[in-house]
């Protein structure tokens, strides 16, 4: 009997170990596919959420297209607009009374308002009067004539000038410095030509205003020590 008890002593736990080990090999299969379901429920709502976030950022691309596409469209310049055209060549005009090349002069307090006008008959007239009438001394005549000498163009124009204000010698050079200017719009060649000889710079010197004191600018009383 005694033998019979240790043999069935023997037997229940060679029974209940591969129940324990059957167990324990449940319990390790359903931990092994809960973390696999997890993920899979994981990768279920990203697959949901992504799309909407994708869905959205299209229409700014598309608003930004839309703002820069009405600056390649803007309209271009005109092509046929028209030219301002340069004065015909001094050949052409001669004989035209109605074309003439303008220019103001100044000198001291006198100014002086120049038109060329091209012609086969060269002449100046200044105050409806001819230049000999007009000034009587010939070095005023020769310096009005100046700008013309230079650049060779004395037998090209008849030239009228209505003059007022100053001196007849701030007169003179008024005129000069008028007809300079008046050549330079008839050729623009003849500037530098001009401005080498002076006459296109205005003459700055003035009278001199009396100061207080003195009987002119500069002019003092006589001293008297007694």
């Amino acid at each position: 009997m005694a033998e019979e008890k240790e043999v069935a002593e023997e037997t229940q736990p060679a029974e209940e170990e591969p129940q324990a080990a059957s167990g324990s090999t449940v319990r390790e299969i359903e931990e092994e596919k809960a973390p696999a379901r997890a993920p899979a429920a994981k990768s279920v709502e990203a697959a949901d959420t992504p799309p909407a976030e994708k869905a959205e950022t299209p229409p700014a691309r598309e608003v930004r297209t839309a703002k820069a596409t009405p600056v390649a469209d803007e309209p271009a310049p005109p092509l046929d607009a028209e030219a301002e055209e340069p004065f015909p060549p001094l050949a052409e005009l001669r004989g035209q009374t109605d074309i003439y090349y303008y220019g103001t002069g100044r000198r001291k307090t006198a100014s002086a308002q120049v038109r060329l006008y091209p012609s086969k008959e060269p002449a100046i007239f200044v105050n409806d009067l001819g230049v000999d009438e007009y000034f009587p001394r010939p070095a005023d005549i020769r310096l009005l004539k100046t700008p013309l000498q230079v650049t060779a163009t004395e037998d090209m124009f008849r030239i009228t000038v209505k003059v007022r204000g100053g001196g007849i010698s701030g007169q003179a050079g008024a005129i000069r410095h008028g007809i300079a200017r008046a050549l330079t719009k008839a050729n623009p060649e003849l500037r530098r030509t001009l401005r080498r000889e002076g006459s296109l710079t205005r003459d700055p010197r003035m009278k001199e205003r009396k100061k207080p004191g003195l009987k002119r600018a500069r002019k003092a009383p006589q001293y008297t020590k007694r």
